[in-house]
């Protein structure tokens, strides 16, 4: 009796560290997060955060993504403060960080719809050059560059792509706190994926 006591103190005290773990991952300024990476408080609340700006690695999304489709979904990009979010039916369901085209490379705006999805693809324009050994020697290089002899170019990877004007589109990447990408929308993974499996071919997409 006394062993099974024991046993159940252990098991509520390691219970007790995973709550407590759980609950101790926050925010930059202090908020608590989800074990989904998910705001965990209201969606107000996410967005008058102080580091709203600045917030990388945190998203929000709630319950609404689950009925959203193609046709009752519309996608906004705000370049200003580099941040995407979701709407459905009119609603805001999700908010994520995005990296959109630099100074030299600036995303187009206006208003889009998603005219070709590929889960797997490479840019045509932008990549790496290797030589015959199959070594980087161009880390930066476009379908132009120069190609030694027994080379080739390989166009960046671009997961879960959702083309919207011409060479631009969504896709998974990396997310800088500023601009940095070649012009396409690049979008962490977790809400990437949920972009790509809620969104088809004609969901509106507004650049601003």
């Amino acid at each position: 009796m006394i062993l099974i006591r024991l046993l159940n103190v252990l098991v509520l005290c390691l219970l007790f560290g995973l709550v407590s773990c759980s609950q101790s991952k926050r925010t930059p300024d202090g908020k608590p997060i989800g074990p989904d990476g998910r705001f965990a408080l209201t969606y107000q609340e996410f967005k008058a955060a102080d580091d709203y700006r600045y917030t990388r690695d945190v998203w929000y999304h709630d319950q609404r993504i689950a009925s959203a489709n193609a046709k009752n979904t519309v996608l906004h990009i705000d370049l200003a403060n580099q941040r995407g979010t979701m709407w459905v039916n009119d609603e805001i369901a999700m908010d994520y960080p995005v990296s959109t085209g630099k100074s030299t490379h600036l995303t187009p705006r206006g208003t889009f719809s998603i005219i070709e999805k590929k889960e797997k693809y490479r840019s045509r324009s932008y990549g790496v050059v290797k030589n015959a050994s199959g070594h980087v020697v161009n880390s930066d290089a476009t379908s132009s560059s120069k190609i030694p002899a027994g080379g080739q170019f390989e166009g960046s990877s671009m997961p879960l792509w959702m083309r919207i004007h011409g060479g631009v589109g969504l896709h998974v990447g990396i997310v800088y706190r500023d601009a940095a990408s070649h012009g396409c929308i690049r979008v962490p993974i977790e809400p990437c994926r949920i972009l790509f499996d809620k969104c088809g071919m004609g969901t509106k997409v507004v650049v601003k």
